[in-house]
């Protein structure tokens, strides 16, 4: 197990036979549990499956008690397995060896429910609960609001071990509008934060100073909240910093930019105006650290481009550059464009976007691209960076071809297909593992850079598996007799091509023939690893052999396949859905509490029309949000009423998306704009006039009618 531990990095590389025949005496030791905890948290899907199956095995060979020596592994065991391993009665006799582990919100919920049919609980008996209190139920919630103190019960709600789930705040916050004289100090400052703006506004500045020192602690959790709601707890920042007297004389200076670090960024327009440039001139290195919202870049553009910082981008020199780094990537891509070629050398380039990808690299940098940063643009804005290197810089010169060292030093799709495709072989070869990683690359790039690797490679049935791992997403473009010549059996292979998401149907499906033959498997033999390794694969399974999936190893992988966006088509997903509601996986739908809901994750984007129409409150609080994105717009359309709409809590009510949005009809999005914004209906009805803007065509007309119903009510 210290070896294990040790070897954290190379897990990923390590196949299930290795695994298994790791000595794992030490297992029940508190610092292996720790170790066990953080590979488990921070291997993909497919692994855990993969770590969690070889301690099982090791565990029953040696005839251990499976629940006390597994303490440390039962947050990370799927809800099906859960379900069996932990009878009512052992539970309640070993309480303490339970209460304090770090569950799931689905393993919480269904630990609570178990704990209520099995006796009565009292508040007392609650807050001897740990972390599994954090499972109660809405309608216990109301229940006790009814015989506790108020006042006592939100403050121990608000201080749940391990959070407390977006649909359990929504409750808490339902009560709340009905008593408006609660006294909010008491809340813990996170809970605070994630308040509705409208009671984020009537709380104390000692609320509000202990909101902002969570914050500056805990940043990663603030960039996952909405974008409203970061603006108004920035705004208020400033309040509780005393810089009052700063804004009351038109500017933010020096002391105050510091003591807003990086809540500067996310502060309204008006406001992030005037802020005084030369305190943000001398502080531009902590300024390169921070997370810029998508939304803020055009005016940080115009703070950095003023003619009293560095002025318009087109007179830039070497040091201006230098000296800006990442935050050049706030400039428009014509304004990027309008920065001299000679600025741009290979080498200020390099180190531009070397300090870019160190950012994103951190925790802030990871959290802020997955949440604020808008994609597209950002690419545009690299390659407007990049076009002095990778492009001829007049028409009598030769297009460049790169090196192993351009590719390195940009990055692989940032040269065209043809560029690549003129590489040295022996150029190639040596960079193929860092092309293989890039993920942007498009199906013209990898096909040009498979061809041309195709003769060194061959024959592909002869590759070993650290081959195929190296030529990482080039894989997708083998042809489909290759795929099924290709030895793609080892599970650790398997994960890894599962993960990728360029495969085209047929190659899904050659590359799943392939395996299944050479394994000499049937597809009622898959066990949960083999479901769970598949990962996108799955979708190369036909309809027919979906549907003799084994139902129950199916429910077991259904955790390490929650987050995957399967490209399956609306069949294949309800076969899915229709295996997991069998009697050997989970029942009927219309027996499923939310934590199998919340279990399945993705995957119940794939639950047929009439079964998603049917969905009670309490199962529809179980969707994650990442469920909700993947129904189809149509279909969203269709099966979700108004009411049901006006369930979701805020996180599932922003991931909705622009295609979703357009199909849905004004009552369904009042509803939604109301489950947004908690309730807020001003800040709902300035959402309805603008966030069309960005989700449906016809934006334009729906603005300059807003604008005419308010100059009209004006006269």
């Amino acid at each position: 197990m210290d070896t294990l531990c040790r070897l954290k990095p190379l897990l990923p590389g390590l196949s299930p036979a290795v695994l298994r025949g790791i000595h794992w005496s030490e297992i029940s030791g508190t610092t292996h549990c720790q170790c066990w905890s953080t590979l488990l948290s921070d291997l993909k899907p497919a692994h855990r499956a993969m770590l969690h199956r070889a301690l099982q095995e090791a565990l029953a060979s040696n005839s251990r008690n499976f629940t006390v020596q597994l303490q440390c592994l039962l947050p990370f065991v799927p809800l099906r397995e859960l379900i069996e391993v932990l009878d009512r009665e052992t539970f309640l006799r070993d309480m303490s060896l339970y209460r304090d582990l770090p569950w799931s919100p689905q393993q919480a919920q269904l630990l609570f429910k178990r704990t209520h049919q099995s006796e009565i609980i009292t508040r007392e008996t609650v807050e001897d609960l740990g972390h599994i209190a954090g499972g109660m139920s809405c309608d216990w919630l109301k229940l006790w609001t009814n015989e506790t103190d108020f006042s006592e019960l939100l403050q121990f709600v608000s201080e749940l071990p391990g959070g407390v789930r977006p649909a359990l705040r929504k409750c808490v916050v339902e009560e709340l509008r009905q008593r408006p004289e609660e006294d909010l100090d008491g809340i813990s400052p996170w809970f605070a934060a994630e308040l509705p703006v409208s009671l984020i506004e009537s709380l104390s500045n000692t609320s509000l100073t202990a909101i902002r020192a969570h914050i500056q602690q805990h940043f990663v959790d603030f960039l996952k909240l909405p974008r409203h709601k970061q603006m108004a707890l920035a705004e208020k920042a400033i309040t509780v910093l005393g810089t009052s007297q700063g804004l009351a004389e038109g500017e933010l200076r020096g002391a105050s930019v510091d003591l807003l670090g990086p809540l500067l960024p996310f502060l309204d327009r008006d406001t992030l105006g005037l802020v005084d440039r030369g305190a943000l001139g001398l502080r531009l290195d902590e300024l390169r650290g921070y997370c810029l919202p998508w939304d803020t870049l055009k005016d940080m553009a115009a703070l950095l481009t003023g003619r009293d910082l560095l002025g318009e981008a087109s007179a830039w020199t070497v040091g201006d550059v230098e000296l800006v780094g990442r935050l050049l990537f706030t400039l428009s891509p014509k304004q990027i464009n309008s920065i001299p070629l000679v600025v741009l050398s290979a080498d200020t380039v390099e180190e531009v976007l070397a300090g870019q990808w160190r950012w994103e690299n951190s925790d802030v940098g990871q959290a802020c691209v997955s949440q604020c940063v808008d994609q597209q643009g950002q690419r545009e804005r690299i390659h407007s960076l990049i076009r002095g290197v990778v492009r001829a810089q007049s028409r009598r010169r030769k297009v460049p071809v790169p090196s192993c060292g351009d590719i390195r030093g940009t990055f692989p799709s940032a040269w065209t297909a043809n560029q690549l495709s003129r590489m040295a072989g022996e150029e190639l070869r040596q960079c193929v593992e860092v092309i293989g990683q890039d993920a942007s690359l498009s199906h013209e790039q990898r096909r040009a850079l498979w061809v041309k690797l195709r003769q060194a490679y061959s024959p592909v049935r002869g590759l070993r598996p650290e081959q195929v791992l190296g030529l990482g997403c080039l894989v997708t473009e083998l042809g489909e007799r290759e795929l099924q010549d290709t030895n793609l059996t080892d599970l650790g292979v398997l994960a890894y091509l599962g993960a990728l998401t360029d495969w085209s149907p047929k190659k899904m499906r050659a590359a799943v023939v392939g395996v299944m033959r050479k394994r000499k498997l049937k597809v009622e033999q898959l066990g949960t690893v083999e479901v769970a390794s598949l990962g996108h694969l799955l979708c190369g399974l036909t309809l027919s052999e979906i549907s003799r999936l084994d139902p129950y190893n199916l429910s077991m992988a259904a955790l390490f396949l929650r987050e995957l966006a399967l490209p399956c088509s609306e069949q294949q997903m309800e076969a899915l859905t229709a295996r997991l509601s069998s009697p050997q996986a989970f029942g009927p739908v219309s027996t499923w509490g939310p934590e199998v809901f919340t279990e399945i994750g993705t995957l119940a984007a794939g639950l047929e029309d009439m079964v998603l129409s049917a969905l009670v409150q309490e199962q529809v609080e179980g969707l994650i949000p990442e469920a909700i994105a993947l129904i189809p717009p149509t279909k969203m359309a269709v099966v979700f009423s108004a009411v049901q709409l006006s369930w979701l809590n805020v996180e599932q009510a922003w991931m909705v998306t622009e295609k979703q949005w357009a199909e849905l009809n004004s009552g369904q999005r009042h509803a939604l704009g109301l489950a947004q914004y908690e309730g807020d209906v001003l800040l709902e009805h300035r959402g309805r006039n603008v966030a069309p803007a960005t989700r449906s065509a016809d934006s334009l007309t729906v603005c300059l009618l807003s604008l005419c119903c308010m100059l009209w009510q004006l006269s």
